[in-house]
């Protein structure tokens, strides 16, 4: 029974069979009520019989009345008869021992009867009227003990048939209460767990759902199948990732050039200078040239190397991080895109910001991304054009960092979209909808998240939540 199919379906046929033994036993039990009350007439019937032989037995005493001694004898016969008739059905509700004694009784009071009505004939000696008294009464007793205890085992009938309502109530709720918890922890928690993290995939943060049982069915075949996907999708989106990063460094070629142009050029005319006048010159003079073509090449090679870190493929382990530090790295990548475009860069760094956890070239994507996002709102405006970052703390346990344009902004109806994936407001070709989808995500898995505000004409500022690398962590990882 390992679906949630055959759990229902057997829930269900278990309910059904109980509520049709339910069904079965109230209907026996309606059946055997009925017939108890037939019997507890004939009971009734059968007391009657013989009150109505005691009434005539006084008035046979008082009066010696033959008429009555014959309404009494014919009352006697038809207690015989009803004795005999219902002799099992007494012997079930009140005993043999009782009954054997009645019958002891009956036949004791039909000799009396009979010796009294031969001295009534003869008209010698006395009616034995104690005894045939004492008969009738322990007849007539008996008759009550019988009637009272077959009402009470009916009572008690009655009272089964009503529990079984009861019985059928409280199985229902039972039923529904199993019914209810198997769909809120088979079907409900896990869905929402599915949800959740399908509204996070749609982000573009790819989190395998948590979710431990120790049953098989579709819903746990469901969470394994979407985990999978999960895993697949996160290394495509490394691979989405690192391919992003080399359509950045070719949107920021130009200023690449620039940055390897400058000290490169400052080579060459200090080598020209140095072949040209190297025997006219004193030891100093050269060796000052020689030191400059070195530091030339050094910032040259400065370049390089900040490009191929960027580039490379970075195996996903989180580090301690300064965020200080990590924007310097991306600015020096992207500063000489930023003069070339004549936009002014502004910092405002706040000093002594707790450390974070994080991958230092996918945060280097995130901020690459939304400058040239700034870059491109600018690139057509006139007038000042102004990027503003700035670092500070957050809400309480968070570091903030905020990019700030004065650009063409984002319209109020885009503001929803922005993030998903594929969604762009630029022109065919010059966008893909990646960017703040890829941006959104990284944020998602370094346990941050991000804010927009924008104002059409006037700009647009994305704010970074990033959570601060506590030092109980530090003690883990070490542990670790």
């Amino acid at each position: 029974m390992k679906t949630i199919k055959s759990k229902v379906t057997v829930l269900l046929i278990v309910c059904l069979v109980f509520i049709g033994v339910l069904h079965v036993l109230y209907y026996h039990y309606i059946f055997s009520l009925q017939g108890k009350i037939e019997l507890i007439q004939k009971f009734d019937d059968f007391r009657d019989n013989i009150l109505e032989m005691r009434r005539y037995e006084k008035n046979f005493i008082y009066f010696k009345d033959i008429e009555s001694l014959n309404k009494t004898i014919f009352y006697l016969f038809k207690i015989e008869d009803f004795s005999r008739e219902l002799s099992k059905d007494v012997q079930r509700v009140i005993g043999d021992d009782k009954f054997m004694e009645f019958q002891g009784d009956l036949k004791a009071y039909k000799t009396i009867l009979d010796e009294d009505m031969n001295r009534v004939k003869t008209d010698k000696g006395e009616l034995n009227v104690e005894m045939i008294r004492t008969k009738g009464k322990k007849m007539v007793d008996f008759a009550n003990e019988l009637i009272m205890t077959k009402r009470q085992r009916i009572q008690k009938d009655i009272h089964r048939i009503m529990i079984i309502p009861l019985i059928f109530i409280v199985s229902f709720i039972v039923f529904m209460i199993l019914i209810l918890q198997l769909i809120s922890k088979g079907i409900l928690k896990p869905v929402a767990l599915m949800q959740k993290a399908t509204e996070e995939a749609a982000k573009g943060t790819f989190r395998p759902i948590v979710y431990e049982s120790q049953r098989e069915d579709e819903v746990i075949h469901l969470i394994e199948t979407f985990n999978d996907m999960a895993k697949q999708l996160e290394t495509k989106q490394e691979q989405l990732l690192q391919s992003r990063k080399m359509a950045s460094i070719g949107t920021f070629t130009s200023g690449i050039a620039h940055e390897l142009n400058n000290p490169l050029n400052n080579i060459s005319l200090t080598a020209e200078s140095l072949m040209e006048d190297f025997t006219e010159m004193t030891k100093e003079e050269a060796s000052e040239m020689m030191m400059e073509i070195l530091a030339q090449a050094d910032r040259a090679s400065q370049v390089v190397k900040n490009l191929l870190e960027f580039s490379r493929t970075e195996r996903p382990v989180l580090l301690e991080l300064s965020i200080n530090d990590v924007l310097d790295r991306t600015i020096k990548l992207i500063k000489n895109q930023i003069m070339v475009t004549g936009i002014q860069l502004k910092r405002e760094n706040s000093k002594n910001l707790p450390p974070i956890k994080g991958r230092g070239q996918d945060l280097q994507q995130v901020f690459i991304n939304i400058l040239l996002n700034s870059i491109q709102a600018m690139k057509d405006l006139s007038g000042e054009n102004i990027i503003t970052i700035r670092t500070g703390p957050g809400p309480d346990g968070y570091i903030r960092i905020d990019f700030s344009d004065t650009g063409i902004g984002i319209k109020p109806e885009d503001m929803k979209y922005i993030f998903d994936p594929f969604y762009t407001t630029k022109p065919v070709g010059r966008g893909t909808g990646l960017g703040l989808s890829l941006v959104y995500g990284i944020i998602r898995t370094h346990g941050g998240y991000i804010e927009v505000k924008s104002e059409i004409v006037k700009g647009t500022t994305f704010s970074i939540y990033l959570p601060i690398y506590h030092d109980c962590e530090k003690e883990t990882d070490h542990a670790a």
